[in-house]
């Protein structure tokens, strides 16, 4: 990795390996304070259950779907068994059994389902949510063919475009394509989540080379659908931020973790023990961040949710954990995040 990273990753920050302004702080060993820890704990939310609460996590049950949020992957169930806190049951894309791009669910269908039970806060508490949720009688849901049939297509179904990404918010799940040739005169059109043929939120670095079919919606906008690699290959999250992973397993603790966000910071026990050049990025990324704050900042490493091991756990800071690292187009980060 060493001589390509550097070619790829040049250093921005001087000899002195500082920027202008504030110092970024770096640790060896864990330097928040147990007090701060404990202070920082976040505070039980009303539909926690106990950790040793039982749930026979086999049991199919029945339920309707009260809401679902397409763009962003997750919705909830009614249901009415005296089980689940405020009788609504968390449902996340991941648990739903489909073929489609994109799993979800429409409001008011009947679906059949399991709950399984998910330890947060160290084991502490737990959340109920949703599993193999499926069509009454095990079959899959399938959901996407029927949404597509409705379109109007630029050149047909089956016609693909090619074009690089020119930019893609992960977070807020949509981007822009740039077309390689004009077509029904626009030069660039929008991409959404859902359109991103890979199985999950991916991540799209600019530049990113990318084939995809047009459609256009009822007031005119053209916009991409099924959205892969060149030649139609699904897209993943190494190839969609050019990620490439260093071996070895590192620890560290949370240093912050925003649920809602769905992303966070983590900061490793020996920095040192880190590969050359994820110290390299973290330390001028942590760098540009005191610059921009005037405050101290640690050296930690950035973190999705889609990069734990488990996306439902509520990470607490200060709270132990385990880790790999990666480089990318946008630096280094960790993945396969999750408790020590």
């Amino acid at each position: 990795f060493g001589s390509s990273f550097s070619a790829y990753f040049p250093s921005t920050m001087g000899a002195g390996g500082r920027g202008k302004g504030a110092v970024a702080k770096r640790a060896t060993k864990r330097p928040v304070q147990k007090a701060i820890k404990k202070e920082s704990q976040p505070k039980q939310e009303d539909n926690t259950v106990d950790a040793n609460f039982d749930v026979d996590e086999t049991e199919r049950r029945i339920g309707k779907v009260a809401y679902f949020d397409r763009r962003r992957g997750f919705g909830f169930l009614d249901v009415d068994d005296g089980l689940v806190p405020e009788n609504k049951l968390m449902v996340h894309w991941s648990e739903i059994t489909s073929d489609d791009r994109w799993p979800f669910l429409n409001s008011g269908m009947e679906v059949e389902y399991s709950i399984k039970k998910v330890l947060v806060r160290q084991g502490k508490a737990g959340l109920l949510r949703a599993s193999n949720v499926s069509l009454p009688g095990g079959e899959a849901i399938a959901l996407q063919e029927e949404v597509e049939d409705k379109r109007e297509y630029i050149g047909g179904k089956e016609m693909r475009y090619t074009g690089s990404i020119k930019w893609y918010h992960t977070t807020q799940g949509y981007g822009f394509i740039t077309l390689d040739k004009a077509e029904s005169g626009v030069t660039e059109v929008k991409v959404n989540r859902e359109e991103v043929s890979g199985g999950h939120a991916i991540p799209l670095h600019t530049g990113l080379q990318v084939e995809f079919g047009l459609s256009k919606n009822k007031t005119g906008t053209i916009a991409a659908y099924q959205v892969t690699l060149p030649g139609g290959e699904m897209l993943t999250r190494e190839t969609g931020e050019a990620r490439e992973a260093f071996p070895g397993v590192f620890t560290g603790e949370i240093d912050w973790y925003d649920f809602r966000g769905a992303q966070g910071w983590v900061l490793p026990d020996d920095f040192e023990a880190l590969p050359g050049p994820v110290q390299e990025s973290v330390t001028e990324q942590a760098q540009r961040r005191a610059d921009r704050t005037g405050k101290e900042t640690m050296e930690t490493l950035h973190f999705r949710r889609l990069d734990m091991v488990d996306h439902t756990v509520k990470f607490a800071k200060g709270v132990a954990i385990k880790f790999s690292v990666y480089m990318s187009a946008k630096g280094a980060g960790a993945f396969d995040v999750q408790l020590a």
